[in-house]
């Protein structure tokens, strides 16, 4: 067995690696950088919450670069150096292009998308959004959002986080209230309504108004599962 010795020039250099090699690591890093920002970008906002699809891509590249410099002997620490160094650098151009390119923004940063109008879940954007509505409710419910009714407006943002914009007091509407349907205190009806009142649609929030008897229909949203609505008092 060999005696360890302290190689300066193999710590920084490698071992019998040629200068070329570096021009191979630069592109390995800006093809793997961008195929990283793709494959988040094809994931979706749900899947980056809380983080820009840059930053997340930034965290994943670095974090995997420092982390090989530092675990591994045979990897030298100007490669790891010069990996770092040009995920930073594609960080910035891409923060300077798409602050003078908004159309760029928007392919690359992607845009708000509303999950929530007047009441109404867009049951087509969250398909799209691959969010479910316990997700979604539950999101609602740690804004302190009772019901559907309250809500004017709600956003999925780039960042994957939910926006709400809330209705004034006095311009509260009627809506679905939001309990999940575990809790014991849920009602569910599909047949018949047990009473004259407002039903909302559990799946979208769309509002019925039926008499004491009277047949549930399917909602417009192809659900049948209507609950008593909350009717605001103003």
């Amino acid at each position: 067995m060999e005696p360890y010795q302290f190689d300066l020039k193999n710590i920084f250099l490698g071992k019998d690696l040629p200068p070329l090699f570096f021009l191979e690591i630069a592109f390995r890093t800006a093809v793997m950088y961008m195929y990283t920002l793709l494959l988040i970008r094809l994931l979706g906002k749900r899947g980056v919450r809380q983080l820009t699809f840059f930053e997340f891509a930034l965290i994943i590249a670095l974090g995997s670069a420092v982390g090989d410099v530092m675990f591994y002997p045979d990897v030298p620490l100007l490669h790891g150096m010069l990996v770092i160094t040009i995920v930073a650098v594609i960080q910035y151009t891409f923060s300077v292009v798409t602050e003078k390119n908004r159309r760029l923004e928007r392919m690359l940063e992607s845009t708000p998308t509303r999950m929530i109008r007047d009441g109404k879940l867009d049951l087509e954007a969250m398909h799209k959004e691959r969010l479910s509505q316990n997700e979604l409710y539950s999101w609602l419910r740690d804004d302190d959002i009772n019901h559907l009714g309250e809500v004017h407006r709600a956003y999925l943002e780039p960042s994957g986080s939910l926006s709400v914009i809330r209705h004034t007091h006095k311009k509260v509407l009627p809506g679905l209230l939001l309990i999940p349907r575990e809790d014991p205190d849920f009602e569910c009806f599909e047949k018949t309504a047990p009473k004259t009142a407002l039903y909302a649609c559990w799946e979208c929030g769309t509002l019925l108004e039926k008499q004491a008897g009277e047949d549930l229909e399917d909602c417009t949203c192809g659900a049948r599962s209507w609950t008593l609505a909350v009717v605001p008092e103003h």
